[in-house]
């Protein structure tokens, strides 16, 4: 989840009936907190503090309406980006060496953008 600001209903309690489910199932539950994906849609005006403040408001909200935390992790991706950085950045230089801006650009579309968007280069790739 990409920590934006308040959470409405069906992130707040749907998500968490969702998850209990899958969990009490046997499952181990996790969570992508997509920070620095945040950041780079300057959400919280692109402070990863604040961003990482709303992450864990979220992570609050989920307990109170009855997330069962047993077997839930939450991975956040600056941690994980910054802890395997030497097998991320090659794999993130190789898909920009190997694909054009216009098949970029293009791909926009998927996540909710529009070619005629103004973006930044960051929230292109």
């Amino acid at each position: 989840f990409e920590p934006s600001g308040r959470m409405h209903i069906a992130q707040g309690v749907m998500k968490a009936l969702n998850v209990n489910k899958l969990t009490k199932s046997g499952c181990i539950f996790k969570f992508w907190v997509a920070d620095w994906f945040a950041l780079l849609n300057n959400k919280m005006g692109g402070d990863l503090k604040k961003i990482r403040v709303v992450g864990e408001y979220m992570i609050e909200v989920w307990k109170a309406v009855g997330m069962d935390m047993s077997r839930v992790q939450f991975l956040w991706s600056s941690d994980e980006i910054n802890g395997r950085a030497d097998e991320y950045w090659p794999l993130v230089m190789d898909i920009a060496r190997q694909n054009t801006l216009k098949r970029v650009t293009r791909c926009s579309q998927i996540m909710g953008r529009s070619e005629a968007d103004d973006l930044s280069a960051a929230q292109i790739f």
